[in-house]
């Protein structure tokens, strides 16, 4: 059963997460929004926005989807 609710919330999550962000700020604010339900989101986001501005490459913290290519600003 819990290997099903992880399957589920998994295919929730890459559905519900936005197709791409043009920036790395806008990837930030979707991050935040779609991780509302956890209590260490604004963190994750925002370190995951920092390694963004660096790199270009935003990691979702809670889905590991890669954004290449996305604008340092």
């Amino acid at each position: 059963m819990r290997l099903l609710s992880v399957l589920v919330f998994s295919l929730v999550c890459l559905v519900a997460w936005p197709a791409s962000a043009e920036t790395c700020s806008q990837a930030i604010a979707h991050c935040k929004q779609d991780g509302s339900r956890h209590p260490d989101a604004d963190a994750k986001c925002s370190a995951a926005g920092n390694a963004c501005m660096q790199s270009g490459n935003f990691i979702g913290p809670y889905t590991g989807k890669v954004w290449r290519g996305v604008a340092k600003r």
